[in-house]
Protein backbone atom coordinates (compact mmCIF):
# COMPACT_ATOMS: atom_id res chain seq x y z
CA UNK A 1 0.00 0.00 0.00
CA UNK A 2 2.79 2.37 0.66
CA UNK A 3 3.92 2.07 -2.96
CA UNK A 4 0.46 3.09 -4.22
CA UNK A 5 0.32 6.08 -1.90
CA UNK A 6 3.79 7.13 -3.02
CA UNK A 7 2.74 6.83 -6.68
CA UNK A 8 -0.34 9.00 -6.03
CA UNK A 9 1.80 11.63 -4.35
CA UNK A 10 3.99 11.89 -7.47
CA UNK A 11 0.97 11.99 -9.77
CA UNK A 12 -0.52 14.90 -7.83
CA UNK A 13 2.65 16.99 -8.32
CA UNK A 14 2.65 16.69 -12.13
CA UNK A 15 -0.05 19.33 -12.74
CA UNK A 16 2.06 21.86 -10.80
CA UNK A 17 4.91 21.31 -13.25
CA UNK A 18 2.61 22.27 -16.16
CA UNK A 19 1.76 25.62 -14.60
CA UNK A 20 5.36 26.84 -14.43
CA UNK A 21 6.03 26.68 -18.21
CA UNK A 22 2.72 28.39 -18.95
CA UNK A 23 3.54 31.23 -16.54
CA UNK A 24 7.05 31.56 -18.02
CA UNK A 25 5.57 31.67 -21.54
CA UNK A 26 3.06 34.35 -20.54
CA UNK A 27 5.77 36.51 -18.95
CA UNK A 28 7.95 36.10 -22.05
CA UNK A 29 5.06 37.06 -24.31
CA UNK A 30 4.33 40.20 -22.28
CA UNK A 31 8.04 41.16 -22.40
CA UNK A 32 8.11 40.62 -26.16
CA UNK A 33 5.05 42.82 -26.70
CA UNK A 34 6.51 45.56 -24.49
CA UNK A 35 9.74 45.45 -26.51
CA UNK A 36 7.89 45.74 -29.81
CA UNK A 37 5.87 48.71 -28.53
CA UNK A 38 8.99 50.51 -27.26
CA UNK A 39 10.77 49.88 -30.58
CA UNK A 40 7.85 51.32 -32.54
CA UNK A 41 7.76 54.42 -30.32
CA UNK A 42 11.52 54.94 -30.69
CA UNK A 43 11.40 54.59 -34.47
CA UNK A 44 8.52 57.08 -34.65
CA UNK A 45 10.40 59.59 -32.47
CA UNK A 46 13.45 59.32 -34.75
CA UNK A 47 11.25 60.00 -37.78
CA UNK A 48 9.88 63.21 -36.25
CA UNK A 49 13.36 64.43 -35.32
CA UNK A 50 14.57 63.64 -38.83
CA UNK A 51 11.73 65.65 -40.41
CA UNK A 52 12.44 68.65 -38.19
CA UNK A 53 16.16 68.46 -38.99
CA UNK A 54 15.35 68.17 -42.70
CA UNK A 55 13.23 71.34 -42.64
CA UNK A 56 16.09 73.27 -41.02
CA UNK A 57 18.63 71.71 -43.40
CA UNK A 58 16.70 72.83 -46.49
CA UNK A 59 16.04 76.15 -44.75
CA UNK A 60 13.65 78.18 -46.84
CA UNK A 61 10.61 77.17 -48.87
CA UNK A 62 8.76 79.27 -51.45
CA UNK A 63 5.10 78.58 -52.17
CA UNK A 64 4.90 77.00 -55.62
CA UNK A 65 2.25 79.33 -57.07
CA UNK A 66 3.09 82.48 -55.04
CA UNK A 67 6.78 83.45 -55.28
CA UNK A 68 6.46 86.11 -52.56
CA UNK A 69 5.37 83.60 -49.89
CA UNK A 70 8.50 82.24 -48.20
CA UNK A 71 8.79 80.21 -45.02
CA UNK A 72 12.26 79.99 -43.55
CA UNK A 73 12.96 77.34 -40.90
CA UNK A 74 15.95 78.93 -39.14
CA UNK A 75 16.31 76.39 -36.32
CA UNK A 76 14.24 73.66 -34.76
CA UNK A 77 11.17 75.39 -33.38
CA UNK A 78 11.79 78.86 -34.89
CA UNK A 79 11.47 80.54 -38.25
CA UNK A 80 10.53 83.58 -40.30
CA UNK A 81 7.94 84.06 -43.00
CA UNK A 82 6.97 86.64 -45.55
CA UNK A 83 3.98 86.92 -47.82
CA UNK A 84 5.28 89.88 -49.84
CA UNK A 85 8.85 88.94 -50.78
CA UNK A 86 10.48 90.32 -47.59
CA UNK A 87 8.76 93.69 -47.50
CA UNK A 88 7.43 92.45 -44.16
CA UNK A 89 8.95 89.52 -42.26
CA UNK A 90 7.25 87.78 -39.34
CA UNK A 91 8.63 85.40 -36.74
CA UNK A 92 6.93 82.09 -36.15
CA UNK A 93 7.39 79.09 -33.90
CA UNK A 94 6.77 75.56 -35.10
CA UNK A 95 6.62 71.97 -33.96
CA UNK A 96 5.91 68.54 -35.38
CA UNK A 97 3.43 66.65 -33.21
CA UNK A 98 1.32 63.64 -34.05
CA UNK A 99 2.11 63.76 -37.77
CA UNK A 100 1.14 67.43 -37.97
CA UNK A 101 3.21 70.54 -38.62
CA UNK A 102 2.00 73.18 -36.17
CA UNK A 103 2.90 76.82 -36.82
CA UNK A 104 2.13 79.79 -34.58
CA UNK A 105 2.71 83.23 -36.15
CA UNK A 106 2.65 86.61 -34.43
CA UNK A 107 1.11 88.72 -37.18
CA UNK A 108 -1.36 91.54 -36.63
CA UNK A 109 -2.92 88.93 -34.39
CA UNK A 110 -1.71 85.49 -33.36
CA UNK A 111 -2.34 82.73 -35.92
CA UNK A 112 -2.24 79.06 -35.06
CA UNK A 113 -2.16 76.74 -38.06
CA UNK A 114 -1.95 72.97 -38.21
CA UNK A 115 -1.15 71.01 -41.36
CA UNK A 116 -0.74 67.41 -42.42
CA UNK A 117 2.71 67.49 -43.95
CA UNK A 118 5.00 65.47 -46.15
CA UNK A 119 8.59 66.12 -47.11
CA UNK A 120 8.89 64.80 -50.66
CA UNK A 121 12.54 65.06 -51.66
CA UNK A 122 13.11 68.77 -51.17
CA UNK A 123 9.44 69.75 -51.46
CA UNK A 124 7.25 70.50 -48.47
CA UNK A 125 3.66 69.45 -49.14
CA UNK A 126 0.95 70.63 -46.74
CA UNK A 127 -2.50 69.05 -46.54
CA UNK A 128 -1.73 67.11 -49.71
CA UNK A 129 -2.12 70.14 -51.97
CA UNK A 130 -0.08 73.18 -50.87
CA UNK A 131 3.41 72.78 -52.33
CA UNK A 132 6.51 74.64 -51.18
CA UNK A 133 9.79 74.41 -53.10
CA UNK A 134 13.28 75.12 -51.79
CA UNK A 135 14.10 78.82 -51.95
CA UNK A 136 17.24 80.93 -51.80
CA UNK A 137 17.13 83.54 -49.04
CA UNK A 138 19.33 86.62 -49.23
Amino acid sequence: MEMQELAKAFEEEKPKKKVLPIVAFAIGLVALLAGVILLALKLNANSIASDAERLVEIGAFMKEDEAGVIWQFTEIGKGKLTTNNHVNDYDFIWAIEGGKLKIETDWLYELEDEFDYEIDGEKLVLDGEIVFLPAQVD
